[in-house]
């Protein structure tokens, strides 16, 4: 292999103190000697493990966008929307643990995916109410109604109600 052929290796050095082997990241510090291992682990400030924070095996993805993060660089919706699901996971408990979100432009993945299926479910109230009737459709809604009422966002009695009136309707 050429040396074109070989990926960027970035080095990160904590520059108030080159020798330290961690770097302030939010009100954490990340080890940067894992961070080459492609592993996320945060200290206290007093370099004790986070108890709360189980150390994240990154990908080369979520990777990148740690180290703009590391870097103050912005990111941008197209780096979160090239992740897959379980990679916006990732970014959005770093984000939530080490509470840079002030500082950050990183849209929120879970908000989007109310926002998303709150849309579906209220097109597919407006297909069963103007008369649809396939059966895939009554099943995804079935679906989504019971997960928006596990998550709180429709309540149990109108979910309860719901379904009584789609079993009275025979649908």
């Amino acid at each position: 292999m050429t040396d074109k052929d070989e990926p960027m290796k970035m080095i990160l050095v904590n520059k108030l103190d080159p020798m330290s082997e961690f770097i302030p990241f939010g009100k954490y510090l990340l080890s940067l000697k894992n961070l080459q291992k492609n592993k996320f682990l945060l200290r206290t400030k007093s370099k004790n493990p986070v108890l709360s924070f189980k150390t994240i095996v990154l990908t080369r993805k979520t990777k990148a966008i740690v180290q703009n993060l590391l870097r103050q660089n912005p990111i941008s919706f197209e780096d979160i929307d090239a992740l897959d699901e379980e990679e916006k996971e990732q970014i959005d408990t770093i984000v939530s643990k080490t509470e840079i979100t002030d500082r950050l432009k990183i849209p929120n993945t879970k908000k989007t995916r109310l926002e998303r299926d709150l849309h579906k479910f209220n097109v597919l109230r407006g297909s069963i109410i103007s008369g649809g009737d396939n059966i895939e459709m009554l099943r995804d809604f079935r679906k989504l109604l019971l997960s928006l009422s596990n998550s709180g966002y429709i309540s149990k009695k109108e979910t309860g109600d719901v379904l009584l009136e789609m079993l009275k309707l025979n649908i």
